[in-house]
């Protein structure tokens, strides 16, 4: 399969590199181990708001703002990914559960996968269409050819946003983020873009979920052709001139 689109602007936040210069040289190096970790400030919000918001809201908030600026075509349909989702929630309502025998009622409405969405759907006023996909490791482009086919529907733009936010399981090992992110990409209809997926059927899914990560730094490098490798799917991106 293979689409095709224009991005018209794009965003990304995280809790460790924050400024230009910090992604920039994160990109180069793809080391973040003298950032310490500080949620986005969310600075376009007024303080009793932004004090209610955990870091996936606040990492989705920062990334969508700075990729709808300046943007008046509103309603916007929006297509969120999430390969952890709520997990770091989750393990917190676990554990009160075993200690307590009973969880935050507001913390548990908030553990759904699509309630961070909802959370900028209420606050931004959008009342677009709005999608929530948990992901497997592909999940940008998978997220990305949901949103070409709301385009196809009609949509003016679409805007996409993959978070996710790993979390220190305490358990057993498990595949993590190299930090918490979300990249927003506002998409419209065009052929500036394309991405083409291809098969390969004798390789197993990969492990590496952050695909989003690795677009960053493809764009911010000024790459206009690379792969991403997720074991039996691959997917070619390629901007054309």
């Amino acid at each position: 399969m293979q689409c095709f689109f224009k991005i018209k602007n794009w965003a990304v936040s995280s809790n460790r590199p924050h400024t230009p210069e910090q992604w920039q040289a994160w990109a180069v190096q793809q080391s973040v181990a003298d950032l310490p970790e500080r949620a986005p400030e969310v600075a376009f919000m007024p303080a009793m708001q932004r004090r209610r918001l955990g870091l996936p809201a606040r990492l989705l908030f920062e990334a969508a703002h700075q990729a709808l600026a300046g943007c008046d075509a509103l309603p916007c349909a929006t297509v969120s990914a999430s390969h952890d989702g709520e997990i770091a929630r989750s393990l917190e309502l676990w554990l009160a559960l075993l200690k307590d025998g009973t969880v935050s009622p507001t913390s548990f409405g908030l553990s759904v996968h699509n309630a961070v969405l909802g959370q900028w759907s209420m606050w931004s006023g959008d009342t677009g269409e709005n999608t929530a996909l948990a992901v497997l490791p592909d999940g940008l482009e998978t997220a990305v050819a949901e949103a070409v086919t709301i385009l196809q529907d009609g949509a003016k733009q679409v805007l996409v946003v993959v978070a996710d936010t790993p979390a220190a399981v305490p358990l057993r090992p498990v595949v993590r983020a190299p930090f918490a992110y979300a990249l927003a990409l506002l998409l419209e209809a065009g052929d500036e873009w394309c991405l083409r997926r291809s098969v390969n059927d004798n390789a197993a899914l990969a492990s590496d979920y952050w695909g989003a990560l690795s677009w960053v730094r493809h764009r911010l490098l000024a790459h206009r052709n690379w792969t991403h490798d997720y074991g039996n799917r691959l997917w070619h991106w390629s901007q054309h001139p």
